[in-house]
């Protein structure tokens, strides 16, 4: 597919305003008209399907390993979701408690599940963590019983060390106390694997051959387009930070321009309603999508940049 037909069709079909939430912190040749709608998808049992997430969240929540001095990368590589305080694993479907890194600064930005804290910090050779000039909006919420907790530890009323474990897609950060206990057990996805543009290679089990049925993602943007092999599309992405390796595509727009490939289109898009987890295939080019009860519902194939082509 050119990169100016790619260009202008994006620009082209944008079909949705994007909004963002601030946190402290934080072909066709053809003279045929085409027109755009904005698709909406069906309804997905938000409610249950979190739930799931959530309960596989909290058994895959490991017990405090020995882990590593976390590098600045590490630290600053996105949100840290508060998935344990002490022995209290965090569950819920709103106002998760998280913690943003920024070495740059060494200031960081939090949440307790109720306020929004925020202040500096100092990661020592030595793995010491030291949280100091904190300040904290001062709401009350009688439903958060481990805010406190949180705000004791990003207060620097305790000597904690940080250490970092990874675990599949997966980073754990354990901020831990002077008998080596954790006292706060953080997580951050490792999802970036999806960056970049992909062949869809087969829908359901069925092998999908055709180099314009493709999908370009973008993490840090938490966007979607691509085509179907008949029409383009975009969307939202959104990634569940209390599951591990969890993706959901929502908010689609497609044109509409009818030809052949109408069930390659059909299936494509419903694939992608259905998605709820990728995992990397064998290797770092395949993509696996899979819905809530583990089928595999799509398979995708990097889609190697001109440079790297031989």
């Amino acid at each position: 597919m050119k990169t100016s037909f790619i260009t202008a069709a994006v620009a082209a079909m944008l079909l949705l305003s994007s909004c963002s939430v601030f946190r402290p912190a934080e072909k066709t040749g053809s003279s045929e008209k085409v027109t755009t709608v904005a698709v909406k998808a069906p309804k997905k049992d938000k409610k249950n399907k979190n739930k799931n997430k959530n309960a596989a969240a909290e058994a895959s929540v490991p017990e405090s390993p020995k882990g590593e001095r976390p590098t600045d990368e590490t630290l600053g590589g996105g949100q840290w979701q508060i998935v344990a305080v002490g022995d209290t694993k965090v569950t819920g479907e709103e106002n998760l408690p998280y913690v943003n890194f920024q070495p740059s600064t060494g200031r960081f930005f939090a949440s307790d599940g109720c306020n929004i804290v925020n202040g500096d910090y100092v990661l020592r050779s030595d793995g010491v963590m030291v949280f100091s000039n904190t300040l904290s909006t001062m709401k009350y919420c009688a439903d958060v019983p481990y805010a406190d907790a949180i705000g004791a530890a990003l207060n620097g009323q305790e000597r904690l060390t940080a250490e970092s474990y990874r675990l599949g897609q997966d980073t754990y950060l354990y901020l831990k106390n002077a008998a080596g206990k954790a006292v706060l057990t953080l997580r951050r996805h490792n999802m970036e694997f999806l960056n970049g543009n992909w062949l869809v290679t087969s829908i359901n089990g069925k092998q999908i051959d055709d180099e314009e049925c493709n999908i370009f993602i973008d993490i840090a943007e938490l966007k979607t387009h691509g085509n179907t092999g008949c029409n383009y599309f975009n969307g939202d992405i959104y990634i569940d930070p209390a599951a591990t390796n969890a993706i959901d595509f929502s908010n689609m727009g497609v044109t509409r321009m009818a030809c052949y490939k109408t069930a390659q289109e059909t299936a494509m898009l419903v694939a992608l309603e259905e998605a709820t987890t990728a995992i990397a295939g064998k290797n770092d080019n395949t993509v696996l999508l899979l819905d809530r009860n583990g089928k595999q519902v799509m398979t995708l194939k990097r889609i190697p940049l001109p440079a790297q082509e031989d």
